[in-house]
């Protein structure tokens, strides 16, 4: 494998990337940090006398040094407590904030100028880095189109595996130095605060490694892959999705069971997604939680429009109900949406 990383020319390196992104998390605050956010805001719509400013700041900065201080204190805590998933997942490791963008990209490199026009032009808080899958085996990226990665705001990886197959975009890879992933195609474009609430989503409420949060829900009835709306979902498609990173360790698992569905998917082109979602639910038992958001879908021409497409969506699911048990995949009829 080889990988080519285009950092934004406006940052001199990783570390100093780093340094603004952390910066950037306070300013943004997460959820917990509700108060801060609050006062930094009045302070940017009041813009009160300089001695006021100061003062505020102070305060800012003291909170957020206690703050961190607190979460460092925290984190061996953290990451000592079992969570039932460690034969499979292994132990939990500390790793960065925030989340990596993974997308596989084929032969659509004219699409991909708009797909990091919304993704890396700065506007998610949380997002660290991007990294493409080169799945073109046959073809280098072109210099017309690599040249202009160091435009954006994000740093942008391009990795070139050798090999065009859709088990791929669940290897672990170096480039991924942060816990969350939002596994997405290079297709689809949601609002950039749509996606960064999904990750504060994961961040608060996916219980740690147990929970999937996705964009595109899906349904199996009576053995049937079901793409319509129902009142109940029981996957979330990583066509967008955020999963934590060891769920790429238990994808590529040993286990022969597991090596037989994924060899499975090999064989049929199809169907990576849904089985990442039966291994989910099949160790966790928990649900998937949906966010519900308005996406455009630059797509004509992928897998999804070659002819009896929900035909080996179906046969998907009834190969992994049969390795995994009838029950395996858990439903919900919650989601999660911006007003």
């Amino acid at each position: 494998m080889s990988s080519t990383t285009y950092q934004p020319v406006s940052r001199k390196s990783e570390e100093e990337f780093e340094l603004n992104e952390r910066q950037r998390m306070y300013e943004s605050s997460p959820p917990s940090n509700g108060a801060l956010s609050r006062l930094s805001l009045f302070l940017r719509q009041r813009k009160r006398a300089v001695i006021f400013v100061i003062i505020a700041v102070l305060i800012i900065l003291g909170l957020a040094s206690a703050e961190h201080s607190g979460v460092r204190q925290r984190i061996p805590a953290l990451l000592a407590e079992k969570d039932g998933l460690e034969p499979i997942l292994g132990a939990k490791t500390e790793r960065e904030y925030g989340f990596t963008l993974v997308a596989p990209t084929y032969k659509r490199v004219e699409r991909l100028p708009t797909f990091l026009s919304n993704y890396a032009n700065g506007t998610i808080p949380s997002l660290r880095r991007i990294v493409l899958l080169w799945n073109d085996v046959e073809n280098e990226p072109p210099t017309s189109f690599t040249d202009t990665l160091t435009s954006y705001t994000v740093p942008i990886i391009i990795e070139q595996r050798g090999i065009n197959s859709l088990n791929q975009r669940f290897k672990l890879s170096e480039n991924i130095r942060t816990n969350a992933i939002l596994a997405i195609d290079d297709d689809i474009i949601f609002k950039p605060e749509d996606i960064e609430l999904g990750y504060q989503t994961w961040h608060q409420y996916g219980l740690g490694r147990k929970r999937m949060v996705g964009y595109v829900p899906r349904e199996v009835r009576d053995g049937t892959y079901v793409v319509e709306r129902l009142p109940t979902y029981s996957m979330v498609l990583t066509k967008t999705a955020f999963f934590h990173i060891d769920w790429m360790k238990a994808y590529w698992s040993e286990d022969a069971r597991i090596t037989d569905v994924r060899n499975f998917v090999e064989e049929n082109s199809n169907c990576e997604d849904i089985l990442m979602a039966f291994i989910h639910a099949h160790y966790t038992r928990v649900p998937p939680l949906f966010v519900d958001a308005p996406s455009e879908d630059l797509g004509t021409g992928g897998i999804s429009f070659k002819p009896g497409h929900m035909e080996a969506r179906t046969a998907c699911v009834r190969k992994f109900t049969e390795a995994f048990g009838e029950d395996t995949l858990v439903p919900n009829d919650m989601y999660i949406k911006r007003y």
